[in-house]
């Protein structure tokens, strides 16, 4: 494949934190319509990786943004490439919601960002300050400021880490329903990424990767090396299969 025409590429990336190396010659492709899951265990670099290929790491990095080399991106070409969603949403000041998502337009829209709150069903916390949302409405909220920003390239840490089962649905749908973008997310729960996944990142300890389709990903001996434990795969007729740990 042209690394050219991928709305992200990253060729023999190593990903550390200090002098720990999590992620070893790390090479991936990320094109319209595919929404990659990043799964390991906890600490295995899935939240670094992120920040790495958004542009927020230390140093420079083999990663490529539609075409153009991270390091050779301003900060405006970089926010017009790419948004990124932390894990936790972090706010010093007590702005309204709907402030908070204009913001993160290239111009201001008032409707559009009603729009997008209402995409994630927040349009009712429009009017409250970000520091009175709980986790998982300061969450949604931060999702809604990601679709606001109207890239062609979505990075997304634990989008559902705080949502209940009808916001986690919620978002399954969301992304799903996003064809003309690309998304990488970071995700805990493998029987939730088989319902949103095309294809899954996996970070094996000791700085090793296992990338592919997500029916391939997700299996028996795939997911035994990410998390090493054992996994029973329990049959469904109405969707994929469930995966359970033993």
């Amino acid at each position: 494949m042209n690394p050219s025409t991928a709305l992200l590429a990253a060729d023999r990336l190593d990903v550390r934190i200090g002098p720990r190396l999590l992620l070893r010659q790390l090479c991936m492709q990320v094109r319209r319509g595919e929404r990659w899951a990043v799964l390991g265990r906890n600490g295995a670099g899935k939240s670094t990786l992120l920040r790495q290929l958004a542009g927020l790491g230390e140093g420079p990095a083999p990663v490529l943004l539609g075409g153009t080399a991270l390091s050779a991106l301003s900060p405006r070409a970089l926010a017009q490439q790419r948004a990124f969603l932390p894990s936790q949403p972090r706010d010093r000041f007590g702005i309204a919601v709907l402030h908070a998502v204009t913001l993160a337009q290239h111009s201001v829209d008032d409707a559009a960002a009603m729009d997008c709150l209402r995409r994630v069903d927040a349009a009712h916390l429009a009017h409250r300050h970000v520091l009175q949302l709980s986790a998982g409405e300061r969450q949604r909220v931060a999702l809604a400021q990601v679709l606001a920003q109207r890239t062609p390239l979505l990075l997304l840490d634990e989008p559902v880490s705080f949502q209940d089962p009808a916001h986690q649905g919620l978002v399954a749908r969301l992304l799903r329903g996003l064809p003309q973008q690309g998304i990488v997310f970071a995700a805990h729960d493998v029987n939730w990424v088989a319902h949103v996944a095309t294809h899954v990142l996996g970070l094996v300890p000791g700085g090793q990767w296992i990338a592919g389709p997500v029916d391939q990903a997700l299996q028996a001996h795939p997911l035994q090396r990410l998390y090493g434990c054992d996994w029973q795969r329990v049959p469904r007729q109405d969707g994929p299969d469930l995966w359970l740990p033993v």
